[in-house]
């Protein structure tokens, strides 16, 4: 009875917000994929906007794939929270002034493209970088900036599992929360990984301290899969929803945690050659509701963000209502 009242003294209840990520480069969501979001209740989208990447001809960082929105009627029955992806490489060789520098273009290419769509009005500015130990200071630095600009907004970055677990070395971002990124959490390019997406074992080796995280964390959970190619034991790439049906894969022998193709085969666009291996990865509907119920007994936040990713038909269509209606109530 101890041990019991001691658990419910420590698990609280969580009163999930149910959020989708948006991560196409145009916002134009189709009938089916509006309809599945509306009825799950889903009130909050994270809309990437652009991404800021390394351009070697003028050794500086710059906008690419930026947001184009066609639907914005259905946005706007949304709460919005715009999304920017840094890749490491554009923030390594930035000096201070620099670095101010790309905090006020971030900002205002944010504010111009919110404008431009009618949600200009936004709460939170979401920001999204793996950063490493060489682009700590200049990224933290970079945070601080764009928070200076909008005071009165949220600011929050997203946490992947390895910045928890080593946080003494990773560091904490200097925003107002952070999200959780549960998913992406092997080994991409190692032949030998099972899931590289999502992996329960795996998955509890990183969130034992996760209580004493000094953030606010919100949590995003993974509904997609790709197929992971190899050329003898050096990845060679992505192909992103892939087929998973066995008659699909009818030109692939299984092989230890993969397949190897038998004949060359052409996959949305992309030719696999006889005798690579594969790896299929999935988000499998138990995988990702066993993590959210692992997350809701060590999170601490009590109100918490909880964003699927992401919102799109090939991948949503794998999931039945009421899986991802389980996947959101995990958190509970």
């Amino acid at each position: 009875m101890f041990l019991v009242a001691c658990k419910s003294a420590i698990r609280r209840p969580k009163e999930p917000w149910r959020c989708l990520y948006y991560w196409k480069t145009i916002f134009a969501p189709s009938a089916s994929e509006k309809q599945k979001a509306d009825s799950l209740g889903v009130h909050t989208l994270y809309i990437k906007l652009f991404d800021v990447v390394w351009n070697p001809a003028n050794g500086l960082p710059e906008p690419a794939a930026k947001l184009l929105v066609r639907d914005s009627a259905w946005l706007q029955t949304k709460s919005t929270i715009p999304v920017v992806f840094i890749t490491n490489e554009s923030l390594q060789h930035l000096d201070s002034a620099q670095t101010d520098q790309l905090a006020g273009n971030i900002y205002g290419l944010v504010n111009k493209i919110a404008g431009q769509h009618h949600f200009a009005a936004y709460q939170e500015l979401q920001i999204d970088c793996d950063w490493t130990k060489s682009t700590k200071a200049t990224y933290f630095r970079l945070l601080q900036k764009i928070k200076a600009l909008h005071p009165d907004k949220i600011l929050s970055a997203t946490i992947r599992l390895h910045q928890v677990k080593y946080r003494q070395s990773a560091g904490v971002p200097p925003v107002d929360k952070g999200l959780l990124m549960c998913y992406n959490m092997g080994d991409l390019q190692a032949p030998d990984v099972t899931n590289s997406i999502i992996d329960l074992p795996v998955f509890r080796q990183y969130i034992d301290h996760l209580a004493q995280y000094p953030l606010h964390l919100d949590a995003g959970l993974p509904l997609f899969s790709w197929m992971v190619i190899f050329s003898g034991n050096r990845f060679n790439g992505l192909i992103r929803n892939p087929p998973e049906t066995p008659d699909q894969l009818a030109a692939f022998k299984k092989e230890g945690v993969g397949y190897r193709v038998l004949k060359d085969t052409l996959i949305d666009g992309r030719l696999l050659q006889q005798g690579r291996f594969v790896r299929l990865e999935t988000s499998n509907y138990k995988t990702v509701e066993a993590a959210g119920r692992l997350l809701a007994d060590r999170i601490r936040s009590a109100k918490l963000n909880v964003a699927l990713y992401h919102l799109d038909s090939i991948t949503l269509k794998k999931y039945s209502l009421h899986e991802l209606e389980n996947i959101y109530n995990s958190l509970h």
